[in-house]
């Protein structure tokens, strides 16, 4: 019996090809759980879900494609430093949120940066990875409605403004260094509107 359209929860353990494990429900003890293929997840882990039984476990390799696709040239965007207070603190391999055109929080990483301009990856940072996991199933219930994933900062939502499941962390994307102001200040961090953000922020927090 398929499981689309219905509320379910799982452990999952994901690893890289190189056997480095980026992400697990089980080390946080806290399942996962969203409405199989409603769009709140990866391709791949949606439809490995789809045709489980509840106390069955499997494993499944996603290539860039089924997971978080491949990295894009195009996502890579350089903005003047002038144009966003407070990027002048930020550094290289920073993680920051920026605002997109709508307000959306876009996290973005600083890619690179000098005395004119800073460079923001917007890619997500396993795109362009094949990745696996070890999905177990705990059980299976019907979808309330307008239900979202649970689980602030895990599961492998969509990203970028896609999909439910982002909580904060766009996968196992924390943000520890970047909060996204929505034109506040947040402690250390100073608000920057950046070239063709037109509503968004940014905080480069230390």
């Amino acid at each position: 019996m398929s499981n689309e359209g219905k509320q379910v929860s799982v452990h999952y353990v994901g690893t890289l090809d190189d056997g480095t494990k980026f992400d697990s429900s089980r080390d946080r003890n806290q399942p996962l759980t969203f409405v199989c293929m409603a769009g709140q997840m990866i391709a791949g882990f949606d439809a490995a879900v789809r045709d489980m039984e509840v106390g069955q476990t499997v494993n499944v390799h996603l290539e860039p494609s089924e997971a978080y696709g491949e990295r894009r040239d195009d996502m890579v965007v350089s903005v003047p430093i002038a144009n966003m207070p407070g990027a002048e603190n930020a550094q290289v391999g920073m993680r920051v949120v920026l605002g997109g055109p709508m307000g959306q929080p876009m996290p973005a990483v600083v890619y690179a940066k000098d005395d004119q301009t800073i460079t923001f990856d917007l890619n997500h940072e396993m795109a362009g990875k094949a990745l696996n996991f070890e999905i177990e199933l705990l059980e299976v219930s019907e979808a309330e409605e307008h239900h979202c994933c649970h689980g602030k900062g895990q599961g492998h939502g969509r990203g970028h403004g896609e999909g439910c499941c982002h909580g904060e962390g766009h996968g196992h994307h924390h943000h520890e260094d970047g909060e996204c102001c929505h034109g506040e200040s947040h402690g250390d961090g100073e608000c920057c509107h950046g070239e063709g953000h037109e509503d968004g922020d940014c905080c480069c927090k230390e």
